[in-house]
Protein backbone atom coordinates (compact mmCIF):
# COMPACT_ATOMS: atom_id res chain seq x y z
CA UNK A 1 0.00 0.00 0.00
CA UNK A 2 3.04 2.62 0.73
CA UNK A 3 4.03 1.75 -2.58
CA UNK A 4 0.90 2.93 -4.05
CA UNK A 5 0.14 6.23 -1.47
CA UNK A 6 1.99 8.61 0.78
CA UNK A 7 0.34 8.77 4.29
CA UNK A 8 1.24 11.17 6.72
CA UNK A 9 -0.45 9.38 10.09
CA UNK A 10 -0.27 12.42 11.94
CA UNK A 11 -2.25 14.90 9.40
CA UNK A 12 -4.06 12.55 7.60
CA UNK A 13 -2.99 13.54 4.05
CA UNK A 14 -2.90 11.69 1.03
CA UNK A 15 -0.69 12.60 -1.86
CA UNK A 16 -0.31 10.42 -5.10
CA UNK A 17 -0.99 10.25 -8.82
CA UNK A 18 -4.57 9.99 -10.10
CA UNK A 19 -4.23 8.67 -13.51
CA UNK A 20 -7.78 7.80 -14.15
CA UNK A 21 -7.29 3.81 -14.05
CA UNK A 22 -7.45 2.39 -10.57
CA UNK A 23 -6.88 -1.05 -11.08
CA UNK A 24 -6.35 -1.71 -7.22
CA UNK A 25 -9.89 -0.33 -6.24
CA UNK A 26 -11.32 -2.90 -8.74
CA UNK A 27 -10.07 -6.39 -6.98
CA UNK A 28 -12.16 -7.71 -5.07
CA UNK A 29 -12.78 -7.35 -1.06
CA UNK A 30 -11.60 -10.61 -0.15
CA UNK A 31 -8.61 -9.53 -1.93
CA UNK A 32 -8.02 -6.22 -0.59
CA UNK A 33 -8.71 -7.78 2.52
CA UNK A 34 -5.42 -9.98 2.40
CA UNK A 35 -3.47 -7.15 0.99
CA UNK A 36 -4.06 -5.22 4.04
CA UNK A 37 -3.27 -7.48 6.38
CA UNK A 38 0.31 -7.05 6.28
CA UNK A 39 -0.75 -3.29 7.19
CA UNK A 40 -0.08 -1.92 10.45
CA UNK A 41 -4.26 -1.86 12.14
CA UNK A 42 -3.97 2.51 11.80
CA UNK A 43 -2.80 2.03 8.04
CA UNK A 44 -5.43 -0.54 7.58
CA UNK A 45 -8.39 2.20 9.25
CA UNK A 46 -6.50 5.40 7.26
CA UNK A 47 -7.28 3.63 3.72
CA UNK A 48 -10.76 4.81 4.28
CA UNK A 49 -9.39 8.29 3.17
CA UNK A 50 -8.73 7.09 -0.15
CA UNK A 51 -11.83 6.92 -1.68
CA UNK A 52 -15.42 6.14 -1.95
CA UNK A 53 -14.86 2.51 -2.64
CA UNK A 54 -12.34 2.28 0.41
CA UNK A 55 -14.23 4.04 2.54
CA UNK A 56 -15.71 1.28 4.65
CA UNK A 57 -13.46 -1.54 3.52
CA UNK A 58 -11.49 -1.53 6.59
CA UNK A 59 -14.47 -2.22 8.80
CA UNK A 60 -15.29 -5.49 7.00
CA UNK A 61 -11.54 -7.07 7.69
CA UNK A 62 -11.64 -10.53 8.90
CA UNK A 63 -8.99 -9.90 10.92
CA UNK A 64 -8.29 -7.83 14.04
CA UNK A 65 -4.18 -6.80 15.32
CA UNK A 66 -3.88 -4.77 18.53
CA UNK A 67 -0.54 -3.45 18.92
CA UNK A 68 -0.11 -0.87 21.30
CA UNK A 69 4.21 -0.19 19.65
CA UNK A 70 2.65 -0.69 16.37
CA UNK A 71 0.47 2.23 17.32
CA UNK A 72 3.07 4.44 18.51
CA UNK A 73 5.20 3.84 15.26
CA UNK A 74 2.72 5.05 13.12
CA UNK A 75 1.13 8.18 14.74
CA UNK A 76 2.98 11.38 15.47
CA UNK A 77 2.40 11.96 18.65
CA UNK A 78 2.13 15.21 20.55
CA UNK A 79 1.68 16.75 24.04
CA UNK A 80 -1.85 16.85 23.56
CA UNK A 81 -2.08 12.92 23.55
CA UNK A 82 -2.74 11.20 26.62
CA UNK A 83 -1.93 8.05 27.81
CA UNK A 84 -4.82 6.37 26.92
CA UNK A 85 -4.75 7.19 22.80
CA UNK A 86 -4.29 3.28 22.46
CA UNK A 87 -7.66 2.08 24.47
CA UNK A 88 -9.30 5.02 23.03
CA UNK A 89 -8.18 3.29 19.18
CA UNK A 90 -8.80 -0.16 19.93
CA UNK A 91 -12.36 0.65 21.42
CA UNK A 92 -13.30 3.10 18.57
CA UNK A 93 -11.66 -0.02 15.91
CA UNK A 94 -14.18 -2.31 17.60
CA UNK A 95 -16.97 -0.07 17.67
CA UNK A 96 -17.27 0.97 14.59
CA UNK A 97 -15.98 -2.47 12.34
CA UNK A 98 -18.76 -4.56 10.74
CA UNK A 99 -19.81 -7.17 13.67
CA UNK A 100 -21.49 -9.19 11.36
CA UNK A 101 -18.12 -10.49 9.72
CA UNK A 102 -16.85 -13.24 11.32
CA UNK A 103 -12.85 -12.82 12.12
CA UNK A 104 -10.31 -14.97 10.71
CA UNK A 105 -7.70 -13.90 13.10
CA UNK A 106 -6.96 -12.28 16.34
CA UNK A 107 -3.77 -10.64 17.21
CA UNK A 108 -3.49 -9.06 20.58
CA UNK A 109 -0.45 -7.49 21.84
CA UNK A 110 -1.04 -6.59 25.72
CA UNK A 111 1.14 -3.97 27.30
CA UNK A 112 0.90 -3.63 31.08
CA UNK A 113 -0.84 -0.75 30.47
CA UNK A 114 -3.43 -2.50 28.56
CA UNK A 115 -4.45 -5.09 31.34
CA UNK A 116 -7.85 -3.51 32.20
CA UNK A 117 -9.26 -3.89 28.98
CA UNK A 118 -7.41 -6.96 27.55
CA UNK A 119 -10.07 -9.73 28.66
CA UNK A 120 -12.54 -7.66 26.99
CA UNK A 121 -10.73 -7.41 23.58
CA UNK A 122 -10.08 -11.28 23.87
CA UNK A 123 -13.59 -11.74 24.86
CA UNK A 124 -14.70 -9.62 21.12
CA UNK A 125 -12.61 -11.49 19.36
CA UNK A 126 -13.98 -14.84 20.16
CA UNK A 127 -17.52 -13.76 20.27
CA UNK A 128 -16.85 -13.00 16.63
CA UNK A 129 -15.96 -16.13 15.79
CA UNK A 130 -11.76 -16.22 15.58
CA UNK A 131 -10.80 -18.89 14.67
CA UNK A 132 -7.54 -18.17 15.25
CA UNK A 133 -6.38 -16.11 18.85
CA UNK A 134 -2.43 -15.40 19.27
CA UNK A 135 -2.21 -13.27 22.23
CA UNK A 136 1.01 -11.91 23.42
CA UNK A 137 1.96 -10.42 26.82
CA UNK A 138 4.68 -7.66 25.87
CA UNK A 139 5.29 -7.85 29.61
CA UNK A 140 5.11 -11.50 31.69
CA UNK A 141 2.93 -9.46 34.30
CA UNK A 142 0.26 -9.47 31.83
CA UNK A 143 -2.35 -12.34 33.45
CA UNK A 144 -5.66 -14.51 31.35
CA UNK A 145 -7.53 -16.13 33.78
CA UNK A 146 -11.12 -18.38 32.90
CA UNK A 147 -13.22 -15.14 32.59
CA UNK A 148 -10.94 -13.74 30.19
CA UNK A 149 -12.18 -16.89 27.44
CA UNK A 150 -15.82 -17.37 26.93
CA UNK A 151 -17.15 -20.24 25.08
CA UNK A 152 -16.85 -20.88 20.91
CA UNK A 153 -18.12 -23.34 18.20
CA UNK A 154 -15.41 -21.91 15.82
CA UNK A 155 -11.94 -21.45 17.39
CA UNK A 156 -9.58 -24.06 16.20
CA UNK A 157 -6.13 -22.37 16.72
CA UNK A 158 -4.80 -20.66 20.21
CA UNK A 159 -1.05 -18.80 20.67
CA UNK A 160 -0.25 -17.40 23.63
CA UNK A 161 3.30 -16.09 24.50
CA UNK A 162 4.65 -14.37 27.68
CA UNK A 163 1.38 -14.36 29.76
CA UNK A 164 0.70 -15.93 33.17
CA UNK A 165 -2.48 -18.64 33.02
CA UNK A 166 -4.40 -18.12 36.16
CA UNK A 167 -7.61 -18.84 38.05
CA UNK A 168 -8.86 -21.95 36.49
CA UNK A 169 -7.65 -20.84 33.00
CA UNK A 170 -7.59 -24.44 31.17
CA UNK A 171 -11.22 -25.47 32.52
CA UNK A 172 -12.95 -23.55 30.00
CA UNK A 173 -9.97 -24.19 27.37
CA UNK A 174 -10.75 -28.35 27.88
CA UNK A 175 -14.95 -27.57 27.72
CA UNK A 176 -15.86 -24.76 25.94
CA UNK A 177 -14.37 -24.78 22.31
CA UNK A 178 -15.02 -28.19 20.56
CA UNK A 179 -13.76 -27.34 17.56
CA UNK A 180 -9.76 -25.94 18.89
CA UNK A 181 -7.37 -28.08 17.62
CA UNK A 182 -4.04 -26.32 17.85
CA UNK A 183 -2.37 -24.80 21.21
CA UNK A 184 0.77 -23.17 21.20
CA UNK A 185 1.83 -22.13 24.68
CA UNK A 186 5.40 -19.95 24.68
CA UNK A 187 6.91 -18.31 27.46
CA UNK A 188 4.15 -18.80 29.65
CA UNK A 189 4.07 -19.00 32.92
CA UNK A 190 1.69 -21.91 34.59
CA UNK A 191 -0.07 -20.70 37.87
CA UNK A 192 -3.23 -22.74 37.67
CA UNK A 193 -3.26 -25.00 40.25
CA UNK A 194 -4.23 -28.75 39.19
CA UNK A 195 -3.59 -27.65 35.92
CA UNK A 196 -4.56 -30.41 33.12
CA UNK A 197 -4.97 -29.98 29.29
CA UNK A 198 -7.65 -32.69 28.45
CA UNK A 199 -9.17 -31.15 25.13
CA UNK A 200 -11.19 -33.76 22.99
CA UNK A 201 -11.02 -31.94 20.22
CA UNK A 202 -6.57 -30.52 20.60
CA UNK A 203 -4.70 -32.45 18.11
CA UNK A 204 -1.27 -30.19 18.52
CA UNK A 205 0.35 -29.32 21.32
CA UNK A 206 3.64 -27.22 21.36
CA UNK A 207 4.87 -26.07 24.84
CA UNK A 208 7.91 -23.55 24.75
CA UNK A 209 10.02 -22.50 27.38
CA UNK A 210 6.99 -22.67 30.09
CA UNK A 211 7.60 -22.47 33.59
CA UNK A 212 5.29 -24.70 35.91
CA UNK A 213 4.52 -23.05 39.25
CA UNK A 214 2.32 -26.14 39.82
CA UNK A 215 2.25 -29.72 38.05
CA UNK A 216 1.10 -30.16 34.98
CA UNK A 217 -1.19 -33.46 33.32
CA UNK A 218 -1.43 -33.13 29.50
CA UNK A 219 -3.64 -36.09 28.94
CA UNK A 220 -5.83 -35.07 25.98
CA UNK A 221 -6.59 -38.25 24.22
CA UNK A 222 -6.80 -36.90 20.86
CA UNK A 223 -3.62 -35.68 20.50
CA UNK A 224 -1.47 -36.61 17.62
CA UNK A 225 1.47 -34.01 17.50
CA UNK A 226 3.18 -32.66 20.94
CA UNK A 227 6.56 -31.19 21.57
CA UNK A 228 7.64 -30.32 25.27
CA UNK A 229 10.69 -27.96 24.76
CA UNK A 230 13.02 -27.27 28.20
CA UNK A 231 9.97 -27.16 30.98
CA UNK A 232 11.00 -25.40 34.08
CA UNK A 233 9.27 -25.70 37.22
CA UNK A 234 9.68 -25.45 41.19
CA UNK A 235 9.18 -29.29 42.02
CA UNK A 236 6.33 -30.65 40.61
CA UNK A 237 6.57 -32.56 37.64
CA UNK A 238 5.11 -32.65 33.59
CA UNK A 239 2.71 -35.62 33.11
CA UNK A 240 1.66 -37.06 30.54
CA UNK A 241 -0.82 -39.70 30.37
CA UNK A 242 -3.38 -41.61 28.24
CA UNK A 243 -2.20 -39.95 24.98
CA UNK A 244 -4.28 -42.99 22.91
CA UNK A 245 -4.03 -41.05 19.15
CA UNK A 246 -0.60 -39.36 19.46
CA UNK A 247 1.81 -40.10 16.13
CA UNK A 248 4.93 -37.35 16.76
CA UNK A 249 6.14 -36.87 19.84
CA UNK A 250 9.60 -34.50 20.89
CA UNK A 251 10.85 -33.59 23.83
CA UNK A 252 13.55 -31.64 24.91
CA UNK A 253 15.47 -30.42 28.02
CA UNK A 254 18.40 -28.52 28.17
CA UNK A 255 19.19 -29.67 31.97
CA UNK A 256 18.04 -29.02 35.70
CA UNK A 257 17.57 -25.48 36.30
CA UNK A 258 18.20 -23.71 38.95
CA UNK A 259 15.18 -21.67 41.07
CA UNK A 260 15.50 -19.87 44.35
CA UNK A 261 19.30 -20.55 44.60
CA UNK A 262 18.64 -24.37 44.54
CA UNK A 263 20.09 -26.94 42.50
CA UNK A 264 17.59 -30.08 41.74
CA UNK A 265 16.36 -32.58 39.68
CA UNK A 266 12.73 -32.79 38.72
CA UNK A 267 11.05 -36.18 37.88
CA UNK A 268 9.09 -35.20 34.57
CA UNK A 269 7.18 -38.39 33.74
CA UNK A 270 7.20 -37.43 30.18
CA UNK A 271 7.26 -40.38 28.54
CA UNK A 272 4.55 -41.58 30.16
CA UNK A 273 1.91 -41.01 28.12
CA UNK A 274 4.06 -41.98 24.60
CA UNK A 275 2.98 -45.39 24.08
CA UNK A 276 1.29 -44.80 20.67
CA UNK A 277 3.97 -42.59 19.16
CA UNK A 278 5.04 -43.53 15.84
CA UNK A 279 8.15 -40.66 15.59
CA UNK A 280 9.77 -39.66 18.77
CA UNK A 281 12.71 -37.51 19.55
CA UNK A 282 13.98 -36.94 23.00
CA UNK A 283 16.99 -34.49 23.53
CA UNK A 284 18.94 -33.60 26.35
CA UNK A 285 22.47 -33.34 27.64
CA UNK A 286 24.31 -36.00 29.05
CA UNK A 287 23.42 -37.15 31.46
CA UNK A 288 19.45 -36.45 32.27
CA UNK A 289 18.55 -37.93 35.29
CA UNK A 290 15.02 -36.84 34.68
CA UNK A 291 14.36 -39.01 31.50
CA UNK A 292 16.67 -41.51 32.57
CA UNK A 293 14.26 -42.11 36.01
CA UNK A 294 11.27 -41.74 33.62
CA UNK A 295 12.40 -44.69 31.58
CA UNK A 296 11.63 -47.09 34.97
CA UNK A 297 7.88 -46.44 34.23
CA UNK A 298 7.95 -45.82 30.48
CA UNK A 299 5.37 -48.62 28.79
CA UNK A 300 6.41 -50.02 25.65
CA UNK A 301 6.73 -48.38 22.78
CA UNK A 302 4.46 -50.66 20.49
CA UNK A 303 4.53 -48.21 17.79
CA UNK A 304 7.52 -46.83 17.59
CA UNK A 305 9.29 -46.80 14.40
CA UNK A 306 11.58 -43.94 14.10
CA UNK A 307 13.61 -42.31 17.22
CA UNK A 308 15.93 -39.40 17.52
CA UNK A 309 18.15 -39.34 20.81
CA UNK A 310 20.50 -36.58 22.16
CA UNK A 311 23.42 -36.95 24.04
CA UNK A 312 21.44 -37.97 27.51
CA UNK A 313 21.62 -41.46 25.63
CA UNK A 314 25.23 -41.67 25.85
CA UNK A 315 25.56 -41.62 29.79
CA UNK A 316 26.06 -44.83 31.55
CA UNK A 317 27.67 -46.96 29.33
CA UNK A 318 24.72 -46.72 27.02
CA UNK A 319 22.31 -47.67 29.32
CA UNK A 320 19.45 -45.25 28.48
CA UNK A 321 20.04 -46.49 25.18
CA UNK A 322 19.37 -50.21 25.22
CA UNK A 323 16.99 -49.73 27.69
CA UNK A 324 14.49 -47.36 25.04
CA UNK A 325 15.65 -49.91 22.03
CA UNK A 326 14.17 -52.63 24.24
CA UNK A 327 10.99 -51.29 24.57
CA UNK A 328 10.94 -50.23 21.31
CA UNK A 329 9.92 -53.59 19.75
CA UNK A 330 9.10 -52.39 15.99
CA UNK A 331 11.96 -49.53 15.66
CA UNK A 332 13.89 -48.62 12.46
CA UNK A 333 14.73 -45.87 11.87
CA UNK A 334 17.55 -44.56 14.55
CA UNK A 335 18.87 -40.69 14.93
CA UNK A 336 21.41 -39.30 16.73
CA UNK A 337 22.30 -35.97 17.01
CA UNK A 338 25.44 -36.18 19.66
CA UNK A 339 26.35 -31.91 21.08
CA UNK A 340 29.03 -33.12 23.11
CA UNK A 341 26.64 -31.35 25.98
CA UNK A 342 26.69 -31.64 29.37
CA UNK A 343 24.48 -31.55 32.46
CA UNK A 344 26.78 -30.36 35.42
CA UNK A 345 23.59 -30.43 38.30
CA UNK A 346 23.22 -34.43 36.80
CA UNK A 347 26.80 -35.32 36.68
CA UNK A 348 27.15 -34.27 40.28
CA UNK A 349 24.60 -35.89 41.06
CA UNK A 350 25.35 -39.16 39.32
CA UNK A 351 23.93 -43.06 39.64
CA UNK A 352 23.14 -41.84 43.51
CA UNK A 353 19.78 -40.30 42.12
CA UNK A 354 18.89 -43.45 40.20
CA UNK A 355 16.94 -46.73 40.47
CA UNK A 356 19.48 -50.01 40.71
CA UNK A 357 20.17 -50.38 37.29
CA UNK A 358 20.16 -53.89 35.74
CA UNK A 359 23.08 -54.84 34.74
CA UNK A 360 22.92 -58.14 32.85
CA UNK A 361 22.50 -57.56 29.03
CA UNK A 362 19.46 -57.44 27.76
CA UNK A 363 18.22 -59.37 24.51
CA UNK A 364 14.91 -58.60 21.87
CA UNK A 365 16.12 -55.27 20.33
CA UNK A 366 14.46 -54.45 17.44
CA UNK A 367 16.07 -55.24 13.99
CA UNK A 368 16.96 -51.54 12.99
CA UNK A 369 17.15 -50.98 9.17
CA UNK A 370 18.77 -47.44 9.19
CA UNK A 371 21.30 -45.22 11.93
CA UNK A 372 21.96 -41.77 11.04
CA UNK A 373 24.45 -40.17 13.34
CA UNK A 374 25.04 -36.75 13.96
CA UNK A 375 28.19 -35.39 15.74
CA UNK A 376 31.24 -33.46 15.48
CA UNK A 377 34.60 -34.33 14.19
CA UNK A 378 36.46 -34.87 17.53
CA UNK A 379 33.43 -37.26 19.34
CA UNK A 380 35.60 -39.31 21.32
CA UNK A 381 32.24 -41.00 21.83
CA UNK A 382 31.55 -41.77 18.12
CA UNK A 383 33.53 -45.34 18.07
CA UNK A 384 31.94 -46.64 20.82
CA UNK A 385 28.19 -46.14 19.69
CA UNK A 386 29.15 -47.67 16.78
CA UNK A 387 30.49 -50.94 18.05
CA UNK A 388 27.86 -51.10 20.46
CA UNK A 389 25.29 -50.98 17.83
CA UNK A 390 26.44 -53.53 15.01
CA UNK A 391 25.53 -56.63 16.66
CA UNK A 392 21.56 -54.92 16.62
CA UNK A 393 21.79 -53.56 13.06
CA UNK A 394 21.03 -55.55 9.75
CA UNK A 395 24.11 -57.30 8.40
CA UNK A 396 24.02 -55.52 5.43
CA UNK A 397 23.17 -52.10 6.24
CA UNK A 398 24.88 -48.97 6.77
CA UNK A 399 25.25 -46.78 10.02
CA UNK A 400 25.44 -42.84 8.33
CA UNK A 401 27.96 -40.58 10.40
CA UNK A 402 27.52 -36.89 9.54
CA UNK A 403 30.01 -34.92 10.97
CA UNK A 404 29.66 -31.57 9.67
Amino acid sequence: MSALMSINLGRKCVRGKNDGNDRLSSLPDALLHHVMSFLPMAEVVRTSILSARWRNLWASTPFIHIDRQELLNEIEWTEEDTEDMHESFVDHLLLLRDGTVSLDEARILISRDDRGKSSAWIRYAIKHNARLLHVYGAHRRVQLDGIAICPSQYLKRIRLESVYLVHGFFTPLNYNFPMLEHLELERCVIACTKAEISSRSLKVLHMTHCFHIYSLLICATNLTHISIIDPWCNSDPVVTRDLASLVTASIALSGCHIHNSVEKIVDHRLLDGLSHATKLELHAPSPELAFERGLQTCPTLSNLTSLVLGDWCMAADLYPLFYILHRSPKLKELCFKLKMEQCRICKKAGSASLPARNTQPVRGYPCIERIKIYCSKDDPRVGTLVQALLPIFIPDGKISIDDR
